[in-house]
């Protein structure tokens, strides 16, 4: 999901390139920790909560499959019949 989007890309050369001075284990430990708060940031207000969002989605679904169970437990019946013609 991330790779797909052009400013995932555009975020990582961004926060990489930010210049750090010391030795390179110091150096390395501080970017990638830098990125991880950037990526955690643009996550989050690029594709918002995704776990809430499916657990909406699935409730939802849960709903409209008991209204369909009530309304007319043959529609659902003859939804899912494979026609041999």
């Amino acid at each position: 999901m991330w790779l797909q989007d052009t400013s995932c890309m555009k975020l990582i050369y961004d926060s990489w390139k930010h210049i750090v001075v010391g030795c390179l284990r110091y150096i390395l430990q501080h970017k990638l920790k830098r990125l991880k708060i950037e990526l955690r940031r643009w996550n989050k207000n690029s594709f918002g909560n995704v776990q809430n969002e499916v657990i909406l989605k699935q409730t939802s679904l849960l709903a409209i499959q008991q209204s369909l169970e009530i309304a007319s437990p043959t529609v659902l019946k003859y939804l899912f019949v494979k026609k041999d013609y």
